[in-house]
Formats: structure tokens, C-alpha cells, sequence
């Protein structure tokens, strides 16, 4: 008789380990998933929470092996047949957003760009820089020769101007 521990569950893996992957290449030709299995079937061991002892360790490792096997063979179908289902769905599924969609996105860009174009000349500037060229503060700051409280004020009117002018653009839709 056999009781399990974290032990000798390792050491029962370990003794069986070439015949067990053997047998899993042999039924499922895939070295990897073999692993994986083998590994599961360790942890599987470890949760075993019985106290029985196991008159037959080899059948019973055998035997978690080949449901794993099973549970794995399972899902690999299950995943092949949602990627199967995806690629038929890509081949008939138009990548391009609706016309509306363009239009209205275009139309977006456009009332974006005359907001930019409304601010006065330094706060376009400083937003410019920070929104679009991504510039830190501390570059505005260096280039323009101002605070950064400054900087901020002319962030935080631009952003306010151009929120304010694609809210019209909405409400006007």
C-alpha cells in the first residue's frame, strides 16, 4: 500500500516519468502538451486529498494521466474550433468602420482642428507642443521661456475651448 505525500508524489513522477511521456507522445504527438500534462498530473497528485492509501500507484498515476489526456484533447478541440469559427468570421467581416463612423470621425478631426485654430497664438502653441508633439512641461518650459503655471493655464484653456467646441458639434448632430 502507498500514501501520498508531496514526497513521494514527486519521487512516483519521477520513477514513471520517460513511460508516462512516452505513452502521451505516442497517444497525442505533441512533446509540449505532454509536458503539461505531466506536470498537471503532479499537481493533481499533491491535491489528492484522500487519505486512502493507493494499492496500485502506477494504475493511479496511469489513470489521472489519461483523464488529463482527455480533459486536455477537449479543450485543444474546443480552442481549435473558436479559432476555426474566427478565421471564418475574419474572411467575412468587413475590417472597415461604417460610413457613418468615418464621416462623423472626420467630421470630429475637422471641428477639432478650427478649436485649435480659435486659441490665441501661445496657448496654441503650448498645447500643440504638449498634446500632439508630446513634449514634457519642463521642454515647453525650456523652449518658450515660461512657468509651468503658465504652461498649465494654457493647457487647461485649450483643453476647456476644444471640449467646449466638440460639445456644439455634438448637440448640433
Amino acid at each position: 500500500m502507498f500514501r501520498l505525500s508531496a514526497l513521494s508524489a514527486s519521487e512516483l513522477i519521477q520513477q514513471y516519468r520517460d513511460e508516462l511521456l512516452s505513452f502521451l507522445i505516442q497517444r497525442y504527438h505533441c512533446p509540449e502538451a505532454a509536458a503539461d500534462i505531466l506536470q498537471d498530473a503532479y499537481l493533481r497528485l499533491l491535491s489528492h486529498s484522500s487519505g486512502d492509501a493507493i494499492q496500485n500507484p502506477r494504475a493511479f498515476l496511469y489513470r489521472i494521466v489519461s483523464n488529463l489526456a482527455i480533459d486536455y484533447h477537449r479543450i485543444d478541440n474546443r480552442n481549435r474550433a473558436r479559432h476555426a469559427d474566427a478565421a471564418e468570421l475574419a474572411d467575412l467581416a468587413d475590417d472597415e468602420p461604417a460610413l457613418e463612423h468615418q464621416i462623423y470621425t472626420f467630421e470630429q478631426i475637422e471641428c477639432l482642428k478650427r478649436a485649435v485654430a480659435e486659441l490665441p497664438p501661445r496657448c496654441r502653441e503650448v498645447f500643440i507642443l504638449h498634446k500632439f508633439r508630446h513634449y514634457p512641461y519642463s521642454r515647453i518650459i525650456a523652449e518658450l521661456g515660461i512657468s509651468e503655471s503658465t504652461v498649465l493655464k494654457h493647457i487647461v484653456k485649450a483643453m476647456e475651448h476644444c471640449r467646449k467646441r466638440l460639445q456644439e458639434f455634438d448637440s448640433q448632430e
